[in-house]
């Protein structure tokens, strides 16, 4: 039986994509560790063509546009990728020690604040990540907890810094 190639092209972009924008990748970091560990190098390619083949093999209903990339703002209010535009009179601004170099996506910030603490997804507003650092804007009444819960916990290998963030003219005023 040969493979429906168009088919098996929009689930490469789906496994793609969940890798991507889905998947725990300290998780996935772990199950990669074991397959290297157990499979030698030649036999990689085979073992990975034939869980592709079997991913392929199985029905997926959802499978129309969902090998498309999705943006950041989302339609549907269940999704962990939904940014909540919230006031800057009920907000404030948090500072992460942790950005880009650790490949940080904003979905992941949601779900680890929202894993470690009792803030809701819908108390978490805009979220800028840099190269180095992000800025995660919260409800006002939540930004205490976060801070005292997360600042000092390990993620993505490194002690987290979370404070309050200065505003940008904060340095300029303290060098004068």
């Amino acid at each position: 039986m040969k493979p429906d190639k168009e088919k098996a092209s929009k689930n490469l972009k789906v496994i793609l994509d969940k890798v991507h924008n889905d998947a725990d990748l300290q998780l996935l970091s772990e199950y990669r560790k074991l397959f290297k560990k157990e499979i030698s190098l030649f036999r990689r390619s085979w073992v990975s063509a034939w869980l592709f083949m079997y991913y392929d093999q199985k029905e997926f209903p959802n499978l129309k546009n969902s090998f498309e990339r999705k943006s950041f703002k989302q339609e549907s209010a269940d999704s962990p990728d939904v940014e909540v535009r919230l006031s800057d009179e009920e907000s404030k601004t948090l500072f992460f020690s942790i950005g880009k170099n650790r490949h940080l996506f904003p979905r992941e910030v949601i779900m680890f604040i929202c894993s470690k603490t009792t803030v809701p997804k819908e108390d978490i507003g805009s979220i800028r990540i840099l190269d180095n650092y992000s800025f995660v804007q919260v409800r006002d009444t939540r930004a205490n907890e976060i801070i005292e819960t997360l600042n000092g916990l390990k993620f993505r290998g490194r002690t987290l810094a979370v404070n309050f963030a200065k505003p940008k003219n904060a340095d300029a005023e303290s060098s004068q």
